[in-house]
């Protein structure tokens, strides 16, 4: 018997770097059936909807970015903010690593689907919120390295605001150098709400 849930996760694998790079309106059906390998058919046993395979997107690469980044993150280090300083450092070295940088995968969605449908504000607006909180974990844990002044959630909320402008203006320039300057400045906010 098949392994629906293996068979799934390889689709979603698939087309992840298409619709990345192409953009998920802009990546019709037919090129989510080739770069899949599947026929409509066998596609429409896994995702009954190209909005089906988008939620299924947003999960997977939440996932993704959870299990490569946030949680070794939390094991690099006993220093809650040099955890925080390690992800932003493996988030910079992820997309300078990509020969064409895309951009942030869910951040692109925001700007794609939330306003075809609510369903996927929502979808979307979970997943901030979670990776928010999961900063925020990071820098309470670390308070005591923050100036007086400084709230942690308030401050996580800047950091990830920073990193997704850093990735789509990284998107819209393609320029290495760029994307680097960028990401100084995420760990140059982090740094300034330091005590001295």
């Amino acid at each position: 018997m098949v392994n629906l849930k293996r068979t799934r996760e390889d689709i979603l694998f698939a087309v992840e770097a298409l619709i990345h790079h192409q953009g998920f309106q802009s990546t019709g059906l037919k090129e989510l059936f080739a770069a899949s390998g599947m026929s409509s058919g066998s596609f429409y046993n896994y995702f009954g909807s190209k909005d089906e395979l988008a939620h299924a997107l947003i999960d997977f690469k939440w996932n993704q970015i959870k299990t490569a980044v946030l949680d070794p993150a939390q094991a690099s280090s006993n220093d809650p903010i040099a955890q925080v300083f390690w992800m932003i450092d493996q988030l910079e070295a992820k997309h300078l690593a990509e020969p064409d940088c895309a951009g942030c995968f869910l951040g692109n969605l925001i700007v794609e689907v939330v306003k075809q449908d609510v369903a996927f504000q929502h979808h979307l607006m979970q997943v901030f919120d979670e990776w928010q909180a999961t900063i925020a974990r990071s820098l309470k844990a670390g308070q005591n390295q923050l100036k007086p002044d400084i709230d942690p959630d308030s401050l996580a909320e800047q950091l990830l605001v920073m990193i997704e402008g850093a990735l789509l203006l990284g998107r819209l320039y393609s320029e290495p150098t760029r994307l680097q300057r960028h990401f100084d400045a995420v760990r140059q906010l982090l740094r300034s709400a330091l005590k001295a």
